[in-house]
């Protein structure tokens, strides 16, 4: 997975992106999984701002939780 910004968050916070973003695309339908495909993230606080594929973008919270 190459997304801008990844190297630069923490072992945890990288951990943190792929189980969060699995269960996120999980809950799409098959049409949509690759526009949640995530190009760019950064830390911001407790959260993580992921931005996708499909130009929304999205906070990734501490408990794998987005809003």
């Amino acid at each position: 997975m190459k997304i801008k910004g990844f190297n630069k968050l923490t072992p945890g916070q990288q951990e943190l992106l792929i189980r969060t973003n699995k269960r996120h695309k999980a809950g799409v339908g098959t049409d949509y999984k690759d526009g949640w495909t995530p190009i760019s993230v950064e830390s911001i606080g407790r959260t993580l701002k992921v931005v996708f594929k499909n130009g929304e973008w999205l906070h990734y919270t501490q408990n794998g939780d987005w809003f």
